[in-house]
């Protein structure tokens, strides 16, 4: 019988993870499963918890929480054998979505306990990892927006839309030498993602065409926009419908760097931190999750 190590965020979702916390150990406890639970106390405690799970031994080590608690997990599992597990209840669950694992606690469960195990990649922003997208410009904007929003609004969604909208009307475009491996050229970049998920920003589809298991890194960069422009592109980036746009920038590449002007900070799984110049690499089979089963 396989041993599960949680490691449980009960402040995500503006602490409505709590309630979730408590569903779980329920469900867990009526079926019989070999697991300890164990809660954070602070910001990169959920690393030590998964260094002490990898240590002791336990088979799959799992996040409970949001995007920022599934990165602070991973970071202890990059290059181990053991596996890592998702059940999301934070404010974005962007990486959930695009590994298909779902937000309601039952079918979640079911894919932790059932599932099957899937090797992905994962990333570095300098030297910083990163598990599903990082970038930098008009998101790191959006975040900053969205903080303020956030006690307000009864959903994580809301307060990234109301985050979108006055980031919107505060545009900012930052000249940029924009190098890949096999080219280099200057643009004025709103934004720059790079990853190997699909969505951020609690649900915008930025890299559509990303597949977290084939040792790239797609990357989005939108360039030379309006604001008039943006406002009509903003419901094409939510679809992943952006892509034909001709101030879209779109590829996969291993690696890409940035340095623009005036700089930026980055963002990285949706934690702000110092920017630019920045170059973001793939790291190939980085992590082996625990992944709903596939035909």
């Amino acid at each position: 019988m396989e041993r599960f190590y949680l490691v449980a965020n009960p402040t995500s979702c503006s602490g409505a993870a709590r309630q979730y916390i408590d569903r779980l150990k329920t469900a867990l406890d009526a079926r019989g499963v070999d697991y300890i639970l164990r809660e954070t106390q602070h910001p990169g405690h959920a690393t030590v918890l998964a260094k002490e799970a990898v240590d002791a031994g336990f088979d799959v080590i799992v996040s409970v929480g949001g995007d920022g608690t599934l990165r602070e997990t991973a970071l202890s599992l990059v290059h181990t054998d053991r596996v890592l597990g998702l059940l999301p209840c934070g404010t974005g669950n962007d990486f959930a979505r695009a590994v298909g694992i779902p937000t309601e606690l039952e079918p979640a469960l079911d894919i932790l306990l059932n599932g099957q195990n899937r090797v992905v990649d994962a990333g570095k922003a300098n030297e910083e990892f990163f598990f599903n997208i990082a970038g930098f410009g008009f998101d790191v904007d959006v975040l900053d927006y969205t903080e303020q929003f956030k006690p307000k609004c009864k959903k994580g969604g809301t307060a990234y839309l109301l985050g979108c909208l006055k980031a919107v009307f505060g545009l900012k475009l930052r000249r940029t030498k924009v190098t890949f491996p096999d080219e280099s050229y200057e643009q004025d970049v709103l934004l720059a993602a790079a990853g190997i998920g699909t969505h951020f920003g609690g649900g915008m589809n930025v890299l559509p065409e990303s597949d977290p298991s084939d040792g790239l890194l797609d990357v989005c960069i939108a360039h030379d926009v309006t604001r008039l422009r943006l406002l009509k592109l903003l419901p094409r980036f939510i679809k992943g419908k952006h892509l034909n746009e001709p101030v879209i920038t779109y590829r996969k590449a291993t690696e890409v760097t940035f340095s623009c002007d005036p700089v930026s900070r980055i963002e990285v799984d949706g934690e702000r931190m110092d920017g630019t110049p920045v170059t973001f690499k793939v790291l190939p089979d980085a992590i082996t999750l625990r992944a709903p089963k596939q035909d």
